[in-house]
């Protein structure tokens, strides 16, 4: 058997195997052998059926489960055991010519470990949001709890305030004839006047406004006009509507006192000044996470760009094959009845490649830097997350974990990765802003995105128009001469 491995990409390689069919004949014939002492046949005793028999009745299923283990073994041994190569993902066999007693041609495709460098990071900079929880912060928050639980009263002729609780019925109507349309009509709607989704869409916008204001009873119209804003699709066009009101409802919220804190927490904390400390502890590690999220996601987005390394394919595909079994999982293990699979991967293949190239990188950080999880580190996460330990201990939470070894492994992952990042914020010039900044540098970004965008279909638009103008110029007659012209 003859083999030859061949660059064929920067990370792609192929281990090209060839073979005579005289070289395959003994194997093939001991495998025929075998087949022959365990094969019984009516009219044969038991391991006497004729070889030419075994042949014509195994031999193809033989000779095929030969090449199959000989490729294997080949690739094993010039890949595998060479260790030339730092193999990822699954190789495939991308060629196979074999017909029973004859010549076999066959072609492995392995991806490999690309050489990564890391650059420099000293001089490149990343943003930390920072956040400072205030006093009206946790105000808001405590009214939300209030609000949560208020109960509701019915309003007998008073006009629905900004507040309020509106049920109405909702009809669309005919645009030409301000008539009710068919089959447009949605009862029993309920809204809240100062939902915070009502600034989502433009009807939600109208809706809102036009219920301002109205009593139990009333019927009030109005109208919106889509936006490209929102990407609608009839930009431009008024939509007419009828809301008949049912009910308005006022808020009546409970009184901030210790008894309303005793019941809102079950009787574990005990007054106002106490659940205003636990409130600000919990947005204070809520924007812990969310920077520290915030964080993470711009040190990878520095890393891809600065490291444009070459991704092996196979493990693009392993990453596409996760996503298909996660569609599965939400569809009770099966693949919606339109889905595209070709469609779908090649929709998430840029993802799938900024994924695997950050699982690269990931990698190489552990590898020089040396970095694992400790015991000491595990013992320092079950603390954390059981605090005062009054419900559970952290060693009766570091018990469950280890019960579930594929808990334990993720686990261990997510800290190695809390470890890894760690290391990049300290290697990376990072840039602390609050969240106002952040906001209006992503608005500066995205006007300058769509300026640029207008300008160049402008700049599009009369390249376009100048080369039919040119091209009419080249296709127009010379004009004839009046008639009466000598």
């Amino acid at each position: 058997m003859q083999t030859t491995i061949k660059q064929v990409g920067p990370v792609e390689f192929e281990l090209e195997i060839s073979a005579k069919a005289d070289d395959l004949a003994p194997a093939l014939q001991k495998a025929l052998r075998a087949q022959q002492a365990r094969t019984s046949l009516k009219g044969f005793r038991p391991g006497k059926v004729p070889l030419a028999l075994v042949k014509k009745m195994y031999g193809e299923t033989l000779a095929f489960d030969l090449v199959d283990k000989s490729i294997q073994q080949a690739y094993e041994t010039h890949v595998l055991e060479a260790k030339e190569h730092d193999v990822l993902g699954r190789p495939t066999v991308t060629r196979l010519d074999y017909k029973m007693d004859g010549d076999l041609e066959a072609v492995v495709h392995f991806s490999v470990r690309p050489e990564i460098d890391l650059q420099d990071l000293s001089q490149v900079p990343v943003t930390r949001l920072v956040h400072e929880v205030t006093d009206e912060q946790v105000d808001a928050e405590i009214e939300r709890l209030r609000q949560d639980r208020a109960d509701l009263v019915p309003l007998e002729d008073e006009p629905a305030g900004e507040h309020d609780l509106v049920a109405f019925d909702l009809q669309e109507l005919d645009a030409a004839t301000r008539t009710p349309i068919v089959g447009k009509r949605d009862e029993d709607q309920a809204l809240f006047l100062d939902d915070p989704r009502l600034d989502e869409s433009p009807l939600l916008r109208a809706l809102g406004k036009a219920l301002q204001g109205a009593r139990a009873g009333d019927t009030v119209r109005f109208h919106f006009e889509h936006d490209e804003a929102h990407g609608e699709h009839d930009a431009g066009h008024v939509h007419f509507f009828m809301a008949s009101v049912q009910d308005v409802k006022r808020r009546d919220l409970p009184d901030l006192d210790d008894e309303f804190v005793e019941e809102l927490t079950g009787g574990r904390v005990k007054d106002v000044a106490a659940l205003r400390a636990e409130i600000r502890q919990q947005l204070e590690r809520a924007w812990q996470q969310r920077t520290r999220e915030f964080l993470e996601n711009n040190l990878v987005t520095a890393m891809l760009e600065l490291h444009p390394v070459p991704v092996p394919s196979m493990v693009v595909e392993t990453f596409l094959d996760v996503h298909i079994e996660d569609v599965k999982r939400r569809n009770e293990g099966d693949l919606p009845e339109d889905f595209s699979e070709p469609a779908f991967r090649e929709a998430n293949r840029p993802g799938a490649e900024q994924q695997a190239r950050w699982m690269l990188l990931r990698d190489k950080i552990v590898e020089q830097q040396a970095l694992r999880v400790t015991d000491a580190d595990l013992t320092a996460f079950f603390e954390r997350e059981t605090g005062d330990g009054e419900r559970i201990s952290a060693e009766e939470l570091r018990r469950f974990y280890q019960s579930v070894p594929r808990m334990q492994e993720q686990l261990e992952q997510r800290l190695l990765n809390e470890k890894v990042f760690d290391f990049l914020a300290d290697r990376f010039a990072v840039v602390e802003k609050d969240r106002e900044t952040i906001e209006r540098e992503i608005e500066a970004r995205r006007q300058q995105a769509d300026a640029l965008a207008e300008g160049q279909a402008a700049v599009q638009a009369a390249a376009e128009a100048a080369a039919q103008a040119v091209a009419g110029t080249r296709r127009a007659p010379w004009p004839s001469p009046p008639a009466d012209e000598p």
